[in-house]
C-alpha cells in the first residue's frame, strides 16, 4: 500500500475493472425496485464543464447508492444531435476550406456532420469516465438513432393528424446568421446602452397629436396602431382617433389595450405585429394586421420607403432618425437601456420575423403537464422551481418547430405542385389528396428539443412495447439544470402524458449554478472557467466530486472555490492513512467485530456515531441534500474517527482492530457514491471481498445507538478539549505530560475521569487528574477553563502567568483605545458623507475588535 494517496495511481485501473465486472449495466427486474435516471443528453460537440460535474455527479451518486440498497437501478446515457450547434461547427469547417453548405450540398453536409459525430462525439463520455460516472455505456443512445428517429416521425404525425401540429404565418425568432428560427429559450438577453426615440404622431380629422416613444424607429413602417391604456386619462379623448404614421405616411388608429404601460415613455405605444411579439398578442385581440418591414437577412424590404430599400436594420434605425428629424417628427432622444436578444450559439442580434412555419399547437399538451405539477404528482427540488414551471406553463404560446438548417430529423412533409400536404412515416409515393407522384419534402428540420422531449419513453423502445419500457417507465429522478426547465424538463413532462401515458418522472432535482469565487457567471470570454479535466489531474477525481457537491448547499449557486479540491485531497490521504494505520493495528488478520458485551466506551461511542452517520448520509441522500452527506462523512471521518477513536485504539487494546476495521469500510460504504474510487481501493484493502458498489449499503439501524456512551463520552471529550484549550496557552509541546485539577466535577464525571484514564492520558496528555472537594488541592498558578459547572485547571509557572498577564493588559488597553476613536468616529457625520464601502470597512474593524477585546479578557480571567 503507498505512503500515501496518490489518485493517479488508483483511478483509472478502478474504472477498468469496475467496467470489466460489468457494475453499471442492468437487465429490467420487476421483482427489485426500479430506480432509473435518464442523462440529460450532452451535446455531440461538447466538452465537459463545470456545469456537467453540477448535474451528472449527483446522478452519478444517486444510481450508486440505489445500486447499493439492491434496486434494480440503471443510469441510461446518451447524445444530443445538437441541431444548431453541431450545424455552426460544420459551417465553420467548410468555411476553412472556403466553401459554404450549399456548395457541398445537403447530402454531403450530413455526411459531414455523421463523420464530425464518429471523430468527436465521444471526447465527452471519455471525459464522463475520467470523472467517475458510471452510466450504463452497454444502452448508449443517440437521438439521431433510428428507433429514436423512428419514434419522432410517429410522434409528429399523431399529433398532425391530431390537429395540434399545424402549419401557419406567426411570428418568430429569427437569426439572420443561422438563417433559421429559433426557440424563445434559445434567445439570450442582455442589456445594452440604447436610445429612447420620442417621436409625433400627427392626430387627423382635427385630433390631437400623439407622441409615441420606441427604441426601434426603423419598425415605424410596419406599424399599424397606436396603443393606450384605457384608464389612463391623457389619451381617453384619443381612443377611436386616426393619427398619421411618420414613415410611409398612412393613417392608423388610437386603441385601447391594458397591456399598454401607462409609466414607460410617455404611455403611449406604437403597435408593430409584425416585429414585437407583444405587439402580436395586442393586434391579435384587436384583429390588426401584420406588417413585415425586415426580411431574413435583415435588410428593409420593398415596404418601406424607397431610401430605405436594402439597408441594413441598423443603418435603416440611423437614417429613420434622420428622417425624422428632418419631417419634424422626433421631439426628442435620451439614453435608455435595453434588453437585447442574441442568438445563444453566434451571438447575432435576434430579429422577430413573420415567417410561415411549423407549430405545435400547444395549450392542450401544457394543461395536464401542469395539472401535474399542481397536484402534487411532480415534484421540484429545490420547491421554488415549482413555480418557475408552473409560470411558463400557464402563459405558453403555439410552439415553432421547424428549424431552417440541415442537420437533424428531416420534417416528414411532402408538398405535391398543387400545394397539397402529405404528413407520413415513411416516405410517401403519392399526394394524400391528389395522388401526384410528385412530391417534394419540406427542406427544414425539427426543433431539436422535439427529439429529445421523448427522451424518458423513446430511449426505452417507444413505441415499441419493450420489457425496458415495463420496468423503467416512468423513471424516479431527473437531474439537470435550470435553464431547461422550459425547453426540456415541461416538454417532456408533456409528451410523457400524451404518448407513454403518464409523467416521465415524481421528482425533479435541479441542481445549482457553478459561478466563480467572486459570484460571476464562469464564460470564456471573462477568462475565469474551470476545466473539470484539470481539477481532475490536480486533485483526482473523487477530491474533484467531493469539492463539488460538498458546495451545493439549499440549491443556492455555488460560488466554486477550488481550495475545496485541495481539501478534499487531503481528505482523501486522511482516510488513506487511517486505513494504513487500522491494518496496522489489525495485524492483518480478518476480523469479525467482537460481541458488544465485550466492547469499552470508546467502542460503542464509534459504533454509535457510526449509526448516527448512516442514518444522516441516508435520509441527506433521499432528499437529494449531497452537501449534507458529504459534510457529515467529512466530520464523521476526520473528527470521530480519526482525530478521536484512532488515537484511542492506538492503544491496541482486544477489540480496537476489528471495531476500527468495521467502522473505516462502513463508512466507505457510506462515502463511495460520492468518492468511488479511493473507496473501493481502500475497500479491498480492509480485506473485504468483491467491489465495493456491490456491497449493501449500511442499514441506518438503531442497534448500535447507545446514547449513554454518547452522552459519557461527550463529557471526556468536552474535558478533553478544555484541557487542549489550556495547554495551547503557553505551548506546551505535544508529547509532553502535564497534571489536570479538576473543580466541581460530578460524581457521573469523577468516575468517568478515573475508568477511562487510559483516553485522558492519551487524549489530553494529561498524567494525572485530580479532583479535590474543598479549597485546597488547587495549583499555587495556573491557567483555568469552564466546562459548565466545572472548572478544569492547568499548573503552570509563575513567570509565565505574570507575563501573559502583562501582554494580556497592553493588548485590551490597544484594543480599548482603538475601539473608542472608531466608536467616536462612527457617532459624527463621518457615516453619512463617507462612501458605504468605507463605513463598512469600519464598522466590521470595529466589531474585529470587539471580539479581540472579549477573548483577551477571558483569558485574562482564566489566569490564577
Amino acid at each position: 500500500m503507498l505512503d500515501k494517496y496518490d489518485p493517479a495511481a488508483i483511478e483509472a485501473q478502478w474504472y477498468e475493472r469496475w467496467e470489466e465486472a460489468d457494475l453499471f449495466h442492468e437487465e429490467p427486474d420487476p421483482t427489485r425496485p426500479p430506480f432509473v435516471i435518464s442523462m440529460p443528453p450532452p451535446n455531440v460537440t461538447g466538452r465537459a464543464h463545470m456545469g456537467h460535474g453540477s448535474t451528472y455527479t449527483p446522478q452519478d451518486i444517486l444510481t450508486r447508492h440505489h445500486r447499493m440498497l439492491g434496486d434494480n437501478a440503471v443510469w441510461l446515457p446518451g447524445q444530443d444531435h445538437a441541431a444548431i450547434a453541431t450545424q455552426n461547427v460544420i459551417e465553420k469547417e467548410l468555411g476553412k476550406e472556403g466553401l459554404t453548405r450549399f456548395d457541398v450540398g445537403r447530402d454531403k453536409f450530413i455526411e459531414r456532420a455523421k463523420q464530425w459525430r464518429e471523430l468527436y462525439g465521444d471526447i465527452i463520455y471519455k471525459q464522463f469516465k475520467a470523472l467517475g460516472f458510471g452510466p450504463d455505456w452497454k444502452r448508449d443512445r443517440y437521438t439521431m438513432d433510428d428507433g429514436l428517429s423512428a419514434a419522432v416521425m410517429k410522434v409528429f404525425v399523431q399529433l398532425y393528424r391530431e390537429g395540434l401540429i399545424y402549419r401557419g404565418t406567426r411570428l418568430v425568432n429569427w437569426c439572420p446568421r443561422c438563417g433559421s428560427t429559433l426557440a424563445d429559450t434559445e434567445v439570450e438577453h442582455e442589456e445594452a446602452a440604447g436610445t429612447l426615440y420620442h417621436v409625433r404622431y400627427r392626430g387627423l380629422d382635427d385630433g390631437q397629436d400623439i407622441v409615441v416613444a420606441t427604441t426601434r424607429p426603423e419598425t415605424i413602417f410596419a406599424d399599424v396602431a397606436v396603443a393606450v391604456h384605457p384608464d389612463d386619462e391623457r389619451y381617453q379623448k384619443m381612443i377611436g382617433k386616426l393619427v398619421e404614421r411618420p414613415l410611409s405616411p398612412h393613417a392608423i388608429p388610437v386603441i385601447a389595450d391594458a397591456a399598454v404601460e401607462r409609466a414607460f415613455g410617455t404611455g403611449a405605444l406604437k403597435i408593430t405585429p409584425g416585429h414585437d411579439q407583444a405587439d402580436a398578442e395586442i393586434g391579435e385581440r384587436h384583429g390588426l394586421a401584420a406588417i413585415s418591414v425586415i426580411g431574413p437577412d435583415a435588410r428593409m424590404t420593398d415596404a418601406v420607403e424607397a431610401e430605405f430599400v436594402g439597408l441594413d436594420r441598423l443603418e435603416a434605425r440611423k437614417r429613420a432618425v434622420e428622417t425624422l428629424r428632418a419631417r419634424g417628427a422626433l421631439i426628442r432622444e435620451e439614453a435608455y437601456t435595453v434588453s437585447v436578444g442574441t442568438c445563444y450559439r453566434c451571438d447575432t442580434v435576434v430579429e422577430p420575423l413573420l415567417s410561415l412555419q411549423w407549430f405545435v399547437k400547444i395549450k392542450p399538451l401544457a394543461e395536464p403537464a401542469l395539472e401535474a405539477s399542481t397536484s402534487g404528482k411532480l415534484r421540484f427540488v429545490p420547491g421554488r422551481y415549482k413555480r418557475t414551471y408552473e409560470d411558463w406553463l400557464e402563459h405558453i404560446r403555439d410552439w415553432c418547430i421547424s428549424r431552417q438548417i440541415w442537420w437533424g430529423h428531416r420534417l416528414p412533409v411532402w408538398y405535391c405542385p398543387d400545394g397539397h400536404v402529405t404528413v407520413a412515416e415513411q416516405t410517401p409515393t403519392t399526394c394524400s389528396e391528389c395522388e401526384s407522384r410528385e412530391l417534394q419534402q419540406d427542406p427544414d428540420t425539427l426543433d431539436t428539443w422535439f427529439s429529445s422531449g421523448l427522451w424518458p419513453f423513446s430511449i426505452l423502445g417507444w413505441p415499441q412495447d419493450t420489457p425496458e419500457l415495463r420496468a423503467w417507465y416512468p423513471n424516479q429522478v431527473l437531474v439537470t439544470a435550470r435553464e431547461i426547465i422550459f425547453n426540456w424538463v415541461a416538454r417532456m413532462v408533456m409528451f410523457g402524458i400524451h404518448f407513454a401515458g403518464g409523467i416521465p418522472f415524481s421528482a425533479v432535482h435541479i441542481t445549482p449554478l457553478i459561478l466563480d469565487e467572486e459570484g460571476r457567471k464562469m464564460s470564456k470570454s471573462l477568462g475565469n472557467s474551470l476545466d473539470p479535466m484539470e481539477l481532475v489531474r490536480d486533485y483526482g477525481a473523487d477530491a474533484t466530486r467531493f469539492a463539488i457537491v460538498s458546495q451545493m448547499h439549499g440549491g443556492q449557486d455555488v460560488r466554486f472555490s477550488i481550495a475545496r479540491c485541495d481539501d478534499a485531497r487531503k481528505f482523501c490521504n486522511k482516510i488513506w492513512q487511517a486505513v494504513r494505520l487500522a491494518i496496522d493495528i489489525a495485524g492483518g488478520a480478518q476480523l469479525v467485530v467482537p460481541e458488544e458485551t465485550s466492547w469499552t466506551l470508546a467502542d460503542r461511542w464509534i459504533m454509535d456515531a457510526l449509526a448516527q452517520t448512516a442514518a444522516r448520509v441516508t435520509a441527506a441522500l433521499d432528499a437529494f441534500d449531497f452537501a449534507e452527506a458529504a459534510q457529515t462523512l467529512y466530520a464523521f471521518l476526520w473528527n470521530q474517527v480519526c482525530d478521536v477513536y484512532i488515537e484511542i485504539a492506538k492503544d491496541r487494546a482486544p477489540t480496537r482492530g476489528a471495531v476500527l476495521t468495521h467502522v473505516l469500510a462502513t463508512a466507505m460504504q457510506l462515502l463511495h457514491p460520492i468518492m468511488p474510487f479511493v473507496t473501493d481501493e481502500l475497500w479491498g484493502r480492509l480485506g473485504r471481498e468483491g467491489l465495493i458498489g456491490e456491497s449493501a449499503w449500511p442499514s441506518a439501524s438503531s442497534g448500535w445507538l447507545d446514547e449513554t456512551a454518547r452522552a459519557d463520552m461527550g463529557r471526556l471529550l468536552g474535558f478533553i478539549e478544555a484541557v487542549r484549550a489550556l495547554r495551547a496557552l503557553p505551548s506546551l509541546p505535544y508529547r509532553e505530560m502535564r497534571d489536570v485539577t479538576v473543580i466541581g466535577a460530578d460524581s457521573t464525571l469523577a468516575t468517568l475521569l478515573r475508568s477511562e484514564q487510559g483516553i485522558v492520558e492519551r487524549l489530553a496528555r494529561a498524567q494525572q487528574v485530580h479532583m479535590p472537594t474543598g479549597s485546597d488541592g488547587r495549583p499555587a498558578h495556573s491557567v483555568s477553563r469552564r466546562v459548565g459547572s466545572v472548572e478544569v485547571l492547568l499548573p503552570v509557572d509563575e513567570p509565565f502567568v505574570e507575563k501573559e498577564r502583562a501582554a494580556l493588559g497592553k493588548e485590551i488597553e490597544r484594543a480599548r483605545t482603538e475601539a473608542d476613536a472608531i466608536e467616536r468616529k462612527l457617532a459624527t457625520n463621518f457615516v453619512d458623507k463617507a462612501p458605504p464601502a468605507v463605513v463598512a470597512k469600519e464598522r466590521a474593524k470595529l466589531d474585529e475588535l470587539r471580539q479581540t477585546l472579549a477573548l483577551s479578557e477571558q483569558r485574562l480571567t482564566s489566569l490564577k
